[in-house]
């Protein structure tokens, strides 16, 4: 079953909306949810060109009149050219190569790698925009990577040799084909983890605070007790300005401490009021993303129990409620008719989440279920005291509300 809620909603309803539509989904096989922006990376655009030529600036004119702009470019190497006729490759090592439309500064000496596909009338069609500028280092990186299509486990290994290489775009790529993983697939390479240069990038101000949650998702799989004091004591002292990502290094200590790091965070963040915003979020966040990647540490209904704490956080309250509705968390019909007689006429989102509740809980039934189960049960009586109160606001949930 997939509950949604559709129609006006708030920026957290929003959310809400997404958290309940995925909820009854299996996990899905994208890219890491945690580790960062999905990016196209440099391999990627090189299995994708027909051309691939390693070139040195020439010289670029700007567009004139009539004439666009346009680069030339000496080629150093063909690493790719299908092109020609009779698969005979129209470029070769020490001609010259012009870019019609495109305009790429530079000087004498600069290496550019310049990728294009095959084109009826142009013969090239190049990438849009500036060609890729690289160094002999970062174009052998970029041309001695496996396939996109090779098994993750070779593919990972790879790339985990260049995290945080001195070379900042081989760095930066290298750590984008992580974010752009599954996270089973990372795990497949878990073994190959350097677990000892992770701990010193988490703990170092200079490594790029968005690098944080992947590495913290890394440690989690490669570590052990150390590493989850280590996570526990990063997440205690982490600095405000820093805490971007710290969903992943939560989630990556509730892989490694269990139970025991489940009630660190709920008694730290998620149960306490006077918490920062800052740690109940990601918190959330790592409990949300325990339920489906977890590594079966924790117990479902011990992560629903640890949930129903932001109940009492009104700034996640809604959410709390949406995503317990997700993981069929009927045991709230009498605290959340409660909650709703405390809320004020501002509070519509909450009370929407709330009756949207009651509607999934009389939606869970199963299709040979002979008896009618007690939370259809109370979700009906909720439901008729609720449309007693507030017939209108019922029936716009009702009417933007759906099971597929």
């Amino acid at each position: 079953m997939r509950t949604v809620f559709a129609g006006k909603t708030s920026r957290a309803g929003t959310l809400l909306v997404l958290i309940v539509a995925s909820s009854f989904l299996a996990a899905s096989a994208s890219a890491c949810p945690i580790c960062g922006v999905p990016t196209v990376t440099l391999p990627e655009r090189l299995a994708r060109a027909d051309v691939a030529l390693l070139v040195e600036w020439v010289s670029s004119q700007p567009a004139k009149n009539s004439t666009p702009e346009s680069t030339t470019y000496e080629i150093v190497q063909v690493h790719r050219d299908g092109t020609g006729k009779n698969e005979s490759p129209r470029h070769k090592v020490g001609g010259t190569v012009t870019t019609p439309g495109q305009l790429t500064p530079g000087k004498a000496g600069n290496l550019f790698l310049l990728l294009g596909q095959k084109h009826e009338k142009l013969g090239v069609k190049w990438e849009i925009g500036p060609a890729l500028a690289v160094t002999e280092t970062s174009y052998q990186y970029i041309i001695q990577a496996p396939s996109p299509e090779a098994p993750a486990e070779k593919r990972l290994a790879y790339f985990i040799k260049f995290l945080e290489f001195p070379d900042i775009a081989i760095a930066n790529d290298a750590f984008a084909q992580f974010v752009n993983a599954p996270t089973k697939d990372i795990e497949s390479v878990a073994g190959n983890l350097p677990r000892e240069k992770i701990r010193r990038w988490l703990a170092d101000d200079k490594t790029p605070v968005t690098r944080q949650s992947g590495y913290g998702l890394m440690l989690g799989l490669c570590g052990g007790t150390d590493e989850a004091r280590f996570l526990e004591k990063q997440i205690a002292d982490i600095d405000p300005e820093r805490q971007t990502g710290l969903e992943g290094v939560m989630f990556g200590y509730l892989l490694l401490a269990g139970d025991r790091g489940l009630d660190y965070l709920e008694k730290g963040y998620l149960a306490n009021l006077q918490a920062p915003e800052g740690k109940v979020y990601p918190a959330f966040l790592a409990i949300r993303y325990f339920w489906s990647y977890g590594n079966g540490k924790i117990s479902r209904p011990r992560l629903r129990a640890a949930m129903r704490c932001l109940l009492d956080q009104p700034q996640l309250s809604e959410t709390a409620i949406t995503l317990l509705a997700g993981w069929k968390d009927w045991s709230l019909h009498d605290r959340l008719m409660k909650l709703y007689g405390s809320l004020r006429k501002s509070d519509e989102s909450t009370k929407k989440a709330i009756i949207g509740y009651m509607i999934a809980s009389t939606k869970d039934v199963a299709q040979d279920e002979r008896d009618v189960p007690a939370h259809v049960v109370a979700g009906r009586k909720c439901l008729d005291e609720l449309r007693r109160r507030d017939p209108k606001l019922v029936a716009d949930t009702e009417t933007y509300f759906f099971v597929k």
